[in-house]
């Protein structure tokens, strides 16, 4: 009971999260958009309650309508991301020991530099965007479930029950989905939750440094750049939206260790 606890309550959170942000993208009354001069820098009150940025637009709106940027998106990738690894794993562990060399040596070269950089690079040549970084992230990141799956699919299929499987005729694509796959998905669901964090904080770093999401885009990072200059007369700008990424952070990292605890 303990071990499952590990995991419902950090889920829960971020279902109450998330209920919050829809409520809040249906209902709210400001643009996120819309300038306002006469409202700028203003403090968290009754009106606004996370308080207005330097062109009077309404924090709590612009952090409602970014989330999906922030979260969903990436969330996309990453699920791209682990679908193409886990395909790639699979095949490399599966389909003869040439295929594996081939794929064993794409990914090692793509291992051989790390990934912020990686996605640094492509953002660079694609030029910046929200979308640029997003693909480039999913063309890096990719390789870490292929070769986690693939470790563990040699592994796995030099086990007992995929010997008898295999004396019965079961081969190919029907080996992968009866027993392969089966066997690596709660692996693959510990390591995406746990990327979740780290994809995260990657994309909104490349949006403070001018790479991610452009303005007015509503990206968390953005709005982090967009109070770093008024950090000091108006620190709710920045620090709002810093506190926000940190809690989702965080509620994955928990959720990705609960998994891995209950198991």
């Amino acid at each position: 009971m303990m071990k499952k606890a590990a995991w419902i309550l950090p889920i829960t959170c971020f279902i109450l999260l998330i209920f919050v942000i829809i409520i809040g993208i249906l209902f709210t009354p400001y643009n996120p958009y819309e300038v306002n001069a006469s409202e700028k820098l203003q403090p968290p009150n009754s009106l606004h309650w996370f308080g207005t940025d330097h062109l009077g637009r309404d924090i709590l709106t612009r952090l409602v309508i970014g989330a999906p940027y922030t979260l969903l998106f990436p969330a996309i990738v990453l699920i791209l991301s682990s679908i193409l690894g886990t395909f790639f794993g699979l095949i490399s562990s599966l389909w003869g020991r040439k295929i594996d060399t081939i794929m064993t040596a794409i990914m090692d070269s793509f291992s051989s530099i790390p990934n912020l950089l990686f996605v640094v690079a492509i953002t660079g040549i694609l030029g910046p965007g929200l979308v640029n970084t997003l693909v480039a992230v999913l063309i890096s990141w990719w390789v870490q479930y292929a070769r986690i799956v693939r470790n563990v699919s040699v592994v796995i299929r030099n086990q007992p029950f995929i010997l008898a499987a295999q004396l019965s005729g079961t081969f190919g694509i029907k080996l992968i989905y009866r027993h392969l796959l089966p066997n690596t998905l709660p692996l693959i669901r510990e390591l995406f939750f746990l990327d979740m964090g780290t994809i995260i904080l990657m994309i909104s770093s490349l949006s403070f440094l001018g790479l991610g999401a452009q303005p007015p885009l509503p990206e968390w990072g953005g709005m982090i750049l967009d109070g770093k200059s008024y950090f000091q007369i108006a620190p709710w700008i920045t620090l709002i939206p810093a506190s926000c990424i940190t809690i989702f952070v965080m509620l994955f990292y928990f959720i990705g260790k609960g998994l891995k605890v209950s198991d």
